[in-house]
């Protein structure tokens, strides 16, 4: 057994790491693009998934240059010709919308248009967190609608539901887009509201989030200030009143809140269903009774 000394299992791994070095890979080279590569890139035998990509940064490209109406007309094209799943759907309905909020006006055509897209994306909402974007979007599109009797109904309807189901500063600060709806006490009510947010929400606050909404807080109080003048004695304290101002207490709906943490965003549970949309905005009003309903 003597040969067996003379055997070195480790020749066999050396002889076959040794081949590995000398094996020439080519040299490494980052696949960079150009910033704008997707604006003259050709779409020609490339794959469904490549050419939705490049749609989605061009629209992306066209809405920060203000080119709205192309954009439209990519997402459009997208949405009719391409198989989306719920959530794709989804964004391609929003982000039509979003291109509708930038306009200055939306003419009686388009907005029957809009209104149309709203009907599909409420028909495709499923959670909590669909909702509260559904809203977010529907609010400020709404202001731009040619006015009426009725569109004021219903944009102080959309923002009530929005703040029912989530009362931070960001959704309170919708009513304004709609300011052209509300008379002077209603503005007067939304700001102490706004106010009474931000406060709760600088408290729980830090560093640069702190200080802009500091500054939301002193904008505020400024105009308040201006609309106190606007207004009677007995009219700011009646509104005062029915906000509990001089209370310290919990804001149970604010977005900051224990009650709606961020991994409640998909919760199935806190989606209000159409059936129960009237009763949650009519308890809104009455909480907040200094906006006529």
């Amino acid at each position: 057994m003597d040969f067996l000394n003379d055997f070195d299992p480790s020749d066999d791994e050396n002889e076959f790491i040794n081949k590995q070095k000398t094996q020439n890979y080519p040299p490494f080279s980052p696949n960079l693009h150009e910033k704008f590569w997707f604006r003259d890139v050709s779409k020609e035998n490339q794959p469904a998934t490549a050419i939705n990509e490049i749609d989605l940064f061009r629209v992306g490209d066209l809405f920060d240059a203000g080119n709205f109406e192309e954009a439209e007309n990519i997402l459009t094209e997208l949405s009719e010709n391409t198989k989306n799943n719920r959530t794709h759907e989804i964004m391609l309905i929003d982000s039509l919308l979003q291109c509708s909020i930038q306009k200055e006006n939306i003419s009686s055509t388009e907005a029957s248009t809009c209104q149309q897209l709203l009907s599909d994306y409420e028909s495709l909402l499923v959670d909590f967190g669909d909702q509260i974007q559904f809203l977010r979007t529907k609010a400020p599109l709404l202001s731009k609608f040619p006015p009426s009797e009725q569109l004021k109904n219903e944009f102080k309807s959309t923002v009530a539901l929005l703040c029912q189901l989530c009362g931070s500063f960001e959704n309170w600060q919708l009513f304004e887009n709609g300011s052209q709806f509300l008379n002077d006490s209603e503005i007067y009510g939304l700001k102490m509201k706004m106010k009474k947010v931000l406060h709760y929400e600088i408290e729980h606050s830090k560093g640069f989030v702190k200080e802009k909404l500091e500054r939301k807080l002193k904008k505020i109080e400024e105009e308040e200030k201006v609309l106190e003048e606007k207004l009677k004695k007995e009219q700011i304290e009646l509104i005062l009143s029915s906000l509990n101002i001089h209370r310290e207490i919990a804001f149970p709906e604010s977005a900051t809140s224990a009650e709606f943490r961020a991994h409640d965003s998909r919760s199935k549970s806190k989606l209000i269903p159409k059936s129960d949309q009237s009763t949650a905005v009519s308890d809104f009003f009455k909480r907040f009774p200094f906006f006529s309903s």
